[in-house]
């Protein structure tokens, strides 16, 4: 009796977000050699959703990098920001906790923001001791997500909610886009350049208005200079 042939169901494409590491590094701000060695399968920390070999990675991967740029400008070592991925992984069963779980550092250790269950207050959990403690003021950073129920991140708003720019996995892609309009910044700032700064024509050829070019405008430049 011949066994029947098994095959693998490639992972899905379409909702996580598509990035190439040089994507991944300008929208983090690192430089590309920095997100490789963070997601080495054998040194790194982020865990691969795509087969490793395309060098791909999903919108959950690009928030755990963002997060793990955050640790390390805190002053956090790789060692112990490997430590606490794994503790918190087991924790909340998941293989991105950083993208799961908001997560804030002291610069020594890291927490992930819990609701208490006796008041209402938010606490933070100290993941690598289970040390709870209060928390007055989050970071700026988390004003930059949005959560499904307050655990997976949905939208990642690199210039904060209250402006255009928005990062969806489930729009274009992932890519940057104009929310009101879903035109990509890239294309708006691209064509600025080409017309010599022309805003108004740009804004005219692409049926968007001029705010939307001009947040693309500044969101790109931004990114130029990131690293």
């Amino acid at each position: 009796m011949h066994k029947m042939a098994t095959t693998t169901r490639p992972p899905a494409r379409l909702g996580v977000g598509i990035y190439s590491v040089a994507e991944a590094a300008r929208l983090v701000g690192v430089q590309p050699g920095k997100v490789r060695r963070w997601i080495d399968p054998e040194v790194g920390i982020v865990k691969r959703q795509f087969p490793v070999e395309e060098s791909t990675l999903s919108f959950l991967e690009l928030v755990e990098l963002h997060f793990i740029k955050m640790f390390r400008s805190g002053g956090m070592s790789l060692q112990a920001i490997r430590q606490a991925a794994e503790v918190a992984g087991r924790k909340f069963r998941s293989d991105y906790p950083f993208a799961i779980r908001r997560f804030d550092t002291d610069g020594k250790t890291i927490f992930a923001t819990l609701q208490s269950e006796e008041t209402d207050r938010v606490v933070v959990e100290d993941v690598l001791k289970g040390q709870r403690v209060f928390e007055g003021i989050m970071r700026p950073f988390f004003l930059k997500l949005d959560y499904h129920k307050n655990r997976e991140a949905l939208r990642f708003w690199p210039r904060k909610k209250t402006g255009r720019i928005v990062l969806d996995p489930v729009r274009k892609f992932g890519k940057p886009i104009d929310d009101e309009t879903g035109v990509q910044t890239c294309a708006l700032y691209k064509a600025v350049l080409a017309n010599e700064g022309n805003v108004a024509m740009v804004a005219d050829w692409f049926d968007v208005p001029e705010k939307a070019v001009q947040a693309a405008v500044a969101f790109e430049e931004s990114m130029a200079t990131a690293t």
